[in-house]
């Protein structure tokens, strides 16, 4: 098939981009970052946008790019509609009739208060970041064949140690700070992004598959929890590790506990989960290598 992907150069995007080219047309778009064998195009000029659906006429699209950090949505709702929201309504109007769209959207379109979430619960978004993706999935399935896959925080390799996610900044923190207080109130569900890809690339050769989808590692734990076990891996005492019962005042309120529930992947029969700490080891394995 003749695959487009946005984002490619991003955290998701590359992942997938690395499970598809293998065996599909890949014409993967990236923006911010230049990687060998992307395309640099302003997915917010819908112009050069619809420009190149019509030269590249994809089969799929799966549309990773968006603006992520909830803190900067909040503060800035017209920037992030012009990525979160407008490229998707230019998919819409450019795409061939018979193109499918993967669009990839989020746990935070729920509102954390009455976890777990089947694919068809109410979105009552509580943040921007929310709102924007919403409104997305509500554009991406005016399509009766698009998909939309909700995904929750995402753990796994970037390029280098550095860009690896949250592994790498927590673990650089334990180590610039042994002695540190950490979120212990809102529940997180780090997923490999290597997982993710899987079911992307799972859900793109169901010809029926349609609607919205959920990912979701099953365990969750707070930030606090999270972190104690990346010490352990790393051999770490746990001792000046402190849990904070109280939220930091942020930008963008998070849902409490947004788990969300895989039950239509799983009658597919994907139950594809690898465990968090074999990321972390992955992770790991990154600084090991730029040492050597």
């Amino acid at each position: 098939m003749r695959v487009l992907i946005t984002g490619a150069s991003g955290y998701l995007g590359r992942e997938v981009w690395n499970q598809l080219r293998a065996d599909h047309t890949v014409t993967a778009l990236g923006f911010s970052q230049s990687l060998p064998g992307l395309q640099s195009v302003d997915l917010r000029d819908a112009d050069a946008l619809g420009t190149l659906v019509k030269v590249v006429q994809p089969d799929i699209v799966v549309h990773c790019a968006a603006y992520r950090d909830p803190d900067f949505c909040e503060a800035h709702p017209d920037e992030t509609y012009r990525l979160n929201v407008a490229p998707v309504e230019t998919f819409m109007q450019t795409l061939p009739a018979a193109s499918r769209l993967i669009y990839i959207s989020t746990d935070y379109v729920f509102d954390g208060n009455e976890p777990p979430y089947a694919e068809d619960a109410a979105r009552r978004p509580i943040n921007e970041y929310g709102r924007t993706k919403r409104a997305a999935e509500d554009v991406a399935r005016a399509r009766s064949t698009s998909i939309v896959l909700r995904v929750p925080l995402l753990v796994g390799c970037g390029l280098t140690f550095e860009e690896s996610g949250f592994i790498a900044k927590a673990v650089q923190a334990i180590e610039d700070h042994p002695e540190s207080e950490w979120d212990h109130v809102i529940q997180r569900y780090p997923t490999a992004i290597t997982d993710v890809a899987a079911a992307i690339r799972f859900l793109l050769e169901q010809q029926d598959a349609a609607g919205p989808y959920h990912f979701s590692q099953r365990e969750g734990g707070t930030q606090y929890e999270w972190v104690c076990r990346l010490a352990a891996i790393l051999g770490y005492p746990t001792d000046g590790i402190q849990p904070a019962h109280t939220l930091t005042q942020r930008p963008a309120t998070r849902p409490w506990n947004s788990q969300l529930a895989n039950h239509r992947l799983a009658a597919l029969g994907f139950k594809r989960h690898t465990p968090f700490a074999s990321v972390a080891r992955d992770v790991l394995a990154l600084r090991s290598a730029r040492s050597e």
